[in-house]
């Protein structure tokens, strides 16, 4: 990371008048400039002679001597506004590099400030200013906040987060020694890198000073912990990408029979990356599952991360809008990076249709910002390097899609997920069932319900069965009405010693439930239009997804 930066600062500094580098981590930055320009009768780039390096200060308005200000205890000149250094700044016709920090906001948009900057960018290329002569601006704002009337001028630097050799190196520094020479210790120091991936330098640091605050400084499984916890807290400071906490497993979810098995051929390849890249195997890039609302595919994403044995990484789709030009394709290049960063996991992406607007969108083709985002996230599916950056993604849609989402190479594979069949529902009641058969000393029984399939008959529609979360509702409709008896018991019991008796369910009580909701579960969404000129917008959600499955016929997620 700092030798990648190192570079392109160097390059920068002998070809570009302005350069902008957002980030915060402002000591890096001096470490690396140092490290650049080494102090020699003046300071020295490559081999090209620099008379002047100096540092402006905005929070107090002063220009300091960036070589000397450790040496000479921060020699400063006169207090002056930045405006008015600028227009000084035209006067040096040696070379000399003007460093910046925090300069951003308001001092961007002013236009007197944007004048100065730009002027000075064509004065440079006009060869009227020496060419060694450089203004570096560093800030912590993103690089959609520079005013569109500058930012075709700067050359934009992106400060990388540390790759796993750097992560290493700092973490035998931590505990001046090798922690990677074998036994416990190396499995611990493994892990724990692992875990410090996708995280800037300084937050590494920062990291692994509070976990080893909790074990005297010692490496072990309760500082891996920590490290994790404290990233989830780093990763939430986005509000784009979240680190997810999931218990769920494939035993969990019922139904999709083809989906999971074909997920468990992946997960060998993934539990196993080392070997897989060593014999060549291909390295599982994702699935797009679109399909029924409610059936599973959110339980499908996290239950992969588990039989994965990876973090689950989820995108909120939602927040990836932003206010600014260029704010929102931003976004999206840092949830992706975030995810390539924390690698190997899983890259949840729910309802990712909303991101890239389906084609029941009347104005979806005519979206400019839609397209240019879905261009991105295209694009960086076709050609990450997914054997360095094993990033699976696991993208789920609850509307029809564009065509380029489904072309084979994006995903291994597109699955579609349709209502589930009689048995499918059955198996997912009795998993629903089955946290109350386990709960110790249960007022319920559900022994009378046997198997569940004479109950699932009637959980149907127009398009198909009840839904997963359909059919949990039932259930819960069930439990609440019974509940109801055990209150009744215990108003007319009246004392402390009173013992409940066991509250037998039975199937009329979820037919009952069944007639109250019938009508309004998702497989009876039918159109009311008759019209066919403007097709999909005529047609629920529903009746989409059923028309495109007929064209497309993606993999049953189902039927092996």
């Amino acid at each position: 990371m700092e030798k990648e930066l190192k570079n392109r600062l160097t390059t920068a500094i002998l070809s570009s008048p302005l350069v902008y580098i957002p980030h915060f981590h402002y000591s890096l930055l001096d470490k690396v400039i140092k490290e650049i320009l080494q102090p020699s009768n003046g300071c020295r780039v490559v081999n090209i002679e620099l008379k002047r390096v100096l540092e402006f200060d905005c929070g107090r308005n002063r220009v300091i001597d960036f070589i000397n200000k450790e040496a000479d205890d921060e020699i400063y000149y006169d207090i002056i506004e930045v405006k008015e250094f600028l227009k000084g700044f035209y006067r040096y016709d040696e070379p000399t590099i003007l460093l910046i920090k925090n300069f951003g906001g308001e001092y961007l948009y002013d236009i007197e400030i944007q004048s100065l900057l730009s002027s000075f960018a064509s004065l440079y290329e006009e060869k009227k200013f020496n060419l060694l002569s450089t203004i570096i601006i560093m800030s912590p704002n993103p690089v959609y906040t520079i005013p569109l009337s500058l930012r075709n001028f700067f050359d934009i630097i992106e400060i990388l987060p540390p790759n796993v050799d750097e992560i290493k190196d700092t973490l035998k520094n931590t505990f001046e020694h090798d922690t990677f020479i074998g036994g416990r210790e190396k499995r611990l120091a493994e892990d724990l890198v692992r875990a410090l991936q996708g995280m800037q330098m300084y937050e590494v640091k920062q990291t692994l000073r509070t976990a080893l605050e909790y074990t005297n400084g010692r490496l072990s499984d309760i500082a891996i912990r920590e490290t994790l916890k404290e990233k989830k807290r780093i990763v939430k400071k986005s509000g784009i990408v979240e680190v997810i906490d999931t218990k769920v497993r494939f035993e969990q979810v019922g139904g999709l029979q083809k989906l999971r098995e074909d997920l468990e051929i992946k997960s060998a390849i993934y539990r196993n990356l080392g070997e897989a890249e060593a014999y060549k195997v291909p390295i599982p890039k994702g699935i797009l599952i679109i399909g029924m609302p409610g059936c599973g595919k959110s339980l499908i994403a996290q239950a992969t991360a588990n039989l994965f044995g990876v973090s689950l990484l989820r995108l909120d789709v939602s927040r990836l809008m932003g206010k600014y030009v260029g704010e929102s394709e931003a976004n999206l290049r840092f949830a992706l990076a975030t995810a390539e960063a924390a690698h190997p996991c899983v890259l949840w992406i729910d309802e990712i249709e909303k991101a890239f607007a389906g084609g029941n969108s009347k104005n979806g083709n005519d979206d400019m910002l839609v397209m240019r985002m879905m261009g991105h996230f295209l694009t960086w599916m076709q050609e990450r390097d997914i054997a360095k950056k094993p990033v699976y993604i696991v993208a789920t849609a609850n509307d029809v899609m564009r065509p380029e989402f489904m072309r084979k190479g994006r995903f291994d594979e597109v699955y579609f997920v349709d209502f589930p069949s009689e048995a499918e529902r059955a198996q997912i009641l009795n998993i629903k069932i089955k946290k109350y058969k386990e709960t110790k000393n249960s007022i319920f029984d559900f022994s009378e319900i046997g198997d569940c399939k004479d109950v699932v008959k009637e959980m149907k529609g127009v398009y198909g069965g009840f839904s997963g979360s359909e059919i949990e509702c039932v259930l819960n409709m069930v439990v609440e009405k019974r509940f109801q008896d055990y209150l009744k018991q215990k108003e007319a019991a009246g004392d402390q010693s009173f013992v409940p008796e066991t509250i037998k369910i039975k199937k009329s009580d979820f037919d009952e439930a069944i007639n109250q909701i019938k009508d309004s579960v998702m497989a009876n969404q039918k159109s009311q239009k008759k019209d066919e000129k403007d097709y999909l917008q005529d047609k629920t959600s529903i009746e989409r997804i059923k028309e495109m499955q007929k064209t497309y016929k993606f993999t049953d997620a189902s039927k092996k």
